[in-house]
């Protein structure tokens, strides 16, 4: 499953919205209301699903399911390169 997939699951679970909906231009605000409590979901969400950590201040500068796995996709390098961290 590719990271984009992975993501998209995600969102589309958080945001209860169909995964086939979602494409890498789908802007998280038009899914549904996105308050503080809903993206907190959907870090914890990506925390899990990808082992690692997003910080909340990042989340909140994603705008699309593009940002998001670019976001990820940073995060998990980053992981992998730096296991201790």
């Amino acid at each position: 499953m590719t990271t984009l997939e992975r993501v998209r699951k995600v969102v589309a679970e958080v945001m209860r919205v169909p995964e086939g909906t979602l494409d890498t231009s789908a802007r998280i605000e038009d899914l549904g209301e996105t308050d503080s409590l809903t993206l907190a979901e959907i870090a914890t969400a990506l925390d899990a699903e990808f082992l690692i950590r997003v910080p909340s201040e990042e989340l909140a500068d994603a705008r699309s399911v593009g940002d998001l796995v670019r976001l990820v996709e940073r995060l998990h390098g980053a992981t992998e390169t730096n296991p201790a961290s």
